[in-house]
């Protein structure tokens, strides 16, 4: 659970209510979540398939444009998955949280799990990224391969001594007991199988859900509360960050449907947003580094101990409340 002191505060919350979010409705139309049993997944990256380019290279160009939000040229340049490509089927690099990505993605064509091996052919390919000598053994052993363009392009040799190198082993499958026992012990690989990509799914035309109730503890706190209008009242309220992650749609981000700037992906971590939440001393200072978040909804009640909303999205404070839920403080 991200941030498991109680009581850390997280950031300043508003809440609107009532709001008619119909007037940030967008135009949508009910899509399920993705099929990734074989063959339908081909489905999903068929504009990709290319006789020059592997099935599973189609599907971390999908990956990518569906889940980092990559524009479809970027994503394509960030993948390689060729013979000569050592292991390497793409790499991306972050500069905002100053991480280097080594990607390797393949296609289960039975309805299965995967065990420990393919995971721990990919820890030894995540060695040749150690150190700025291995990146550039790498980048010589490859030629003209497109690991290599990468590399260089991407300037790996000198970001690697001060960003963090991390893998994502991506597919349509998930683990078996002995491949979960591998991940649990090898904190610098993260598992995008069948599971996290369903849950966390993001659909440009998608129904909007209806998030449920969720209520905040403000025993012993202070609320300010005023009239926006004659029927919409605004509260301001420091509240705990263990409250607020539980908050329905983080995952899939449908709880930032009206966000003007819309789902972050996995690009838009915040790193200074990261470091406060990983440094415990900061916990109490955290309302005061940030914007807040900003909860519309369609009801709000109110107690002295306790504030609920009903029917809600957050409209700002997306980076906060994605970096709150996915970050462990130390």
């Amino acid at each position: 659970m991200p941030l498991n002191s109680e009581t850390g505060l997280g950031p300043a919350l508003v809440l609107l209510a009532p709001v008619d979010t119909s007037l940030f409705a967008k135009e949508t139309k009910a899509v399920g979540k993705p099929t990734l049993t074989y063959p339908t997944i081909r489905d999903l990256f068929q504009q990709h398939l290319d006789p020059k380019r592997s099935e599973s290279a189609s599907f971390l160009i999908w990956y990518l444009e569906n889940y980092y939000r990559l524009d479809t040229q970027q994503a394509i340049d960030s993948v390689c998955d060729r013979r000569g490509d050592k292991g390497v089927d793409g790499i991306f690099v972050n500069d905002s949280d100053e991480t280097i990505t080594v990607f390797q993605a393949t296609i289960s064509q039975k309805n299965t799990t995967i065990g420990d091996k393919s995971l721990r052919e990919f820890a030894g390919t995540l060695t040749q990224f150690r150190d700025a000598a291995s990146i550039k053994a790498v980048a010589d052993a490859a030629g003209n391969n497109k690991v290599a363009e990468l590399i260089h392009r991407l300037e790996l040799e000198t970001k690697v001594g001060s960003y963090k190198v991390r893998g994502e082993f991506l597919t349509n499958i998930d683990t078996d007991p002995n491949g979960q026992a591998f991940l649990e012990a090898s904190p610098n690989i993260e598992f995008v199988g069948k599971t996290r990509l369903t849950d966390t799914y993001i659909s440009d035309a998608r129904d909007i859900p209806v998030h449920p109730k969720a209520t905040f503890d403000v025993v012993g706190l202070t609320l300010s509360e005023y009239a926006v209008d004659a029927n919409t009242k605004a509260l301001i309220a420091p509240v705990k960050a263990t409250e607020l992650v539980k908050l329905s749609g983080i995952a899939d981000q449908s709880l930032f449907a009206y966000n003007v700037r819309g789902p972050l992906g996995k690009t838009g971590v915040n790193k200074g947003i990261v470091k406060s939440i990983e440094d415990a001393t900061r916990h109490r200072l955290f309302p005061l580094f940030h914007n807040g978040i900003t909860i519309i909804a369609k009801k709000l009640e109110a107690t002295k101990d306790e504030v609920a909303v009903y029917d809600y999205f957050v409209v700002n404070g997306c980076q906060s409340l994605s970096s709150l839920s996915t970050t462990k403080p130390n």
